[in-house]
């Protein structure tokens, strides 16, 4: 077991300098894409769940109301409120979530610390488009 655990300390610290170095040389910003990427990963899920959430209870109300005959009609968007709004809603907040960690991911490395890195990008709240696949 000491030997074991002997032979990995001294891997670690022969290998460790020469990470150090290689990610020196390769100009230092390993560690903000690697945080970019990991915070991306985090907080952009949350974002875009909520984002996706509102955006897909909106988009799922709309539609109702339109299939329902007259989109700007109260009672249609009444009933496409409590109808497909739930429905838009649950399909937004799950997309929501996975493009929030699929921004993290490509933003995070790309354009670490950014609105996009987080699912915060657009003008507005709901000027989010979960469904981008």
């Amino acid at each position: 077991m000491k030997k074991k655990l002997f032979v990995v300390l001294l891997a670690v610290s022969f290998l460790l300098p020469i990470g150090i170095t290689q990610a020196q040389a390769a100009g230092g910003d390993i560690l903000k894409q690697t945080t970019g990427v990991v915070l991306g990963v985090g907080v952009g899920p949350v974002i875009g769940g909520a984002r996706g959430f509102t955006k897909g209870w909106l988009w799922g109300k709309d539609a109702t109301a339109e299939a329902l005959g007259d989109k700007d009609g109260v009672a249609q968007q009444a009933l496409g409120f409590a109808t497909g709004g739930v429905v838009g809603a649950a399909a937004g907040g799950v997309s929501g979530v996975l493009m929030g960690a699929y921004d993290g991911i490509k933003y995070g490395w790309d354009k670490p610390w950014s609105k996009e890195n987080f699912s915060w990008a657009g003008d507005g709240f709901t000027d989010y488009e979960p469904f981008k696949w």
